[in-house]
């Protein structure tokens, strides 16, 4: 009997040390304890990545024969090669058909953060991700990555969820699960971590560094742990002479441009694709169709090209060679995404870089003399075309450095990447996944959370049943109705009670004004308004650009609604600024 009530008082002690609340309060105050969640979110990212590995090889044997990645083998039977994209791109489709009543919209965890603060569907995020496993399994040229990221911030966003955490430890959870998922798939930790930095928490945050940090380097030794496959490893001890910098520029120049095409392409591919007459299930498979043709040519184009990455880097392919697949995996991806298949760009885009920067160093070779390996210009094009395709030049540089173990040329592919990102950014002005954003018609630019600002509207600032007045009250009727002192601003109604000016006391009580006019005479601001739709920044610009202290907020039939004020509005907004610079203090 002592025994069992020992083991009760146990128990019980571990429910309440367990308990959600507690827990909850202990990730809140206690750092470690917040980067211990996110190490154990990096382990779960890791095994996911792991998983999906797991499960394209098995996908890659059963479809095409392929015991290697798919890209990368020596044959093919012909009618797989045809046959693999097009029943992808069935599948895919009747995807969407089943799916589009419950996921019509899943965000990314760059939207998720920057929009929702961190909120993801763990539900919608398994959907895409199977989406792009199917893409990608079944021959579609996309990468695999946007699954990978998909999942693990899902996952991670739901955990946070449930232990309702503040909004910028969410935000910091969803990057640490989206890093974890880029180092494992890369075996790289600090390009992993700085791609959670640049693109999913869109800023270099010293209170994120530590979990950030701890997730990428778990889901690195999870997956070292338990998967023999590690990525590329291109030693290179030597180093760059100045004079190198010189095509290096031009290479990065090149990719610039490149880039752009490329994203530019997919769009106009979707328009061509949304413009036709074929349903939007059956875009999929045409979209097969044509990748399955490609790939009668060189099943190089196939997935999302990790075999073929080791044929580029590993072998001495010639320059027409190169030149082929380089053409035809941009004509695949293209059409892939362009026709509905689910994924990214991250891995093509690493693989046409370094087939353009060894065709490129070919002809400098030919031209002037190359006195740089060609292993150099490859890393530095995979790099400096990725960059300028995902936007992430820190994360593209300890990319290199950790494949090559060369800082020399980590710093040439760091210059490569912001030359490469200057250009794109003053070109273009977007990256592939805020220019996708764009198409949508969002100003979504980076992962900056803006969300709290459009959360923040005049609508919810606004001071509502607002005094009001006709315009045809006189001076006189207007001073005995609000005397000095009793407010400072009173909006004015014509005839039809619509919004016809501000009346300012100062103006009202005026010494100068005659008692017998119409206060119409002193309206101001006759055509300066608010909507309650628009954000704290947008009336914020609203009164600087109108002169005005006070506005009022109308509806869309010009029905006054209520009036803000600039000094309330300043100060809302600085209060939710510091809350989200020093989430501590609040």
């Amino acid at each position: 009997m002592a025994d069992r009530l020992r083991l009760f008082r146990r128990r019980s002690v571990l429910r309440r040390l367990f308990a959600p609340f507690r827990l909850r309060t202990l990730i809140r105050r206690n750092e470690i304890a917040y980067t211990a969640l996110a190490a154990i979110v990096g382990l779960f990212s890791g095994l996911a990545v792991v998983g999906m590995q797991e499960l394209i090889q098995l996908m890659g044997l059963w479809i095409f024969g392929s015991e290697t990645p798919v890209s990368g083998a020596d044959t093919l039977a012909p009618l797989r090669r045809l046959a693999g994209p097009v029943i992808g791109g069935v599948l895919v489709g009747l995807s969407y058909l089943i799916g589009r009543r419950w996921f019509r919209r899943v965000a990314d965890p760059i939207e998720a953060n920057a929009v929702g603060g961190g909120k993801l569907s763990i539900l919608g995020s398994l959907y895409i991700s199977a989406q792009t496993v199917l893409s990608s399994g079944f021959g579609g040229s996309v990468g695999m990555e946007a699954a990978y990221t998909q999942v693990a911030s899902g996952g991670s966003s739901w955990l946070g969820q449930r232990l309702r955490l503040r909004r910028e430890e969410l935000r910091q959870l969803v990057a640490a699960g989206a890093g974890g998922a880029i180092a494992a798939a890369f075996d790289a930790p600090l390009a992993g971590a700085f791609y959670a930095f640049e693109l999913v928490l869109a800023t270099y945050n010293v209170a994120a560094l530590l979990p950030v940090l701890a997730a990428s380097i778990a889901a690195t030794s999870i997956t070292r742990l338990i998967s023999n496959s590690h990525g590329p490893n291109l030693f290179f001890a030597g180093e760059i002479p100045v004079e190198g910098y010189l095509p290096i520029a031009l290479l990065a120049v090149l990719s610039a441009g490149v880039g752009i095409v490329i994203m530019r392409s997919v769009a106009m591919m979707e328009h061509v694709f949304g413009k036709s007459p074929i349903p939007g299930w059956g875009q999929p498979i045409i979209g097969g169709l044509v990748v399955g043709v490609l790939a009668l040519t060189s099943p190089q184009v196939l997935s999302s090209g990790h075999g073929a990455m080791t044929l580029v880097l590993g072998t001495n392919m010639t320059v027409w060679a190169l030149l082929a697949l380089f053409g035809l995996k941009i004509v695949a991806s293209i059409v892939s995404l362009g026709s509905g298949f689910r994924g990214g760009l991250f891995f093509a885009s690493l693989l046409l870089g370094a087939i353009l920067g060894k065709v490129f160093a070919i002809g400098w070779m030919l031209a002037f003399g190359l006195q740089v390996p060609i292993v150099v210009f490859a890393v530095v094009g995979m790099c400096a075309l990725a960059t300028s395709i995902i936007g992430a030049p820190m994360a593209m540089s300890f990319l290199a450095l950790e494949m090559t173990q060369s800082l020399p040329l980590a710093l040439a592919v760091l210059f490569s990447a912001l030359l490469s990102t200057s250009i794109v950014r003053q070109f273009f002005g977007f990256s592939f996944s805020t220019w996708r954003f764009h198409l949508r018609g969002e100003t979504i630019r980076s992962a900056t959370d803006v969300g709290w600002i459009r959360d923040l509207s005049v609508g919810r600032l606004m001071r509502r049943s607002p005094n009001t007045m006709p315009t045809t009250a006189t001076i006189a009727e207007a001073r005995r109705r609000f005397p000095l002192g009793s407010t400072k601003t009173v909006p004015l109604l014509d005839q039809t009670d619509s919004y016809a000016g501000m009346c300012q006391m100062t103006d009202l009580h005026s010494d100068g004004q005659d008692p017998k006019e119409r206060v119409a005479s002193i309206a101001r601001h006759k055509s300066a308004w608010l909507r309650p739709e628009q954000t704290v920044r947008d009336a914020i610009d609203a009164f600087a650009r109108n002169e005005a202290d006070t506005l009022a907020v109308v509806s869309n039939d010009m029905q006054v609604l209520g009036t803000l004020n600039e000094h309330y509005c300043l100060r809302r907004y600085a209060d939710e600024t510091n809350k989200r610079l020093y989430p501590a203090r609040h």
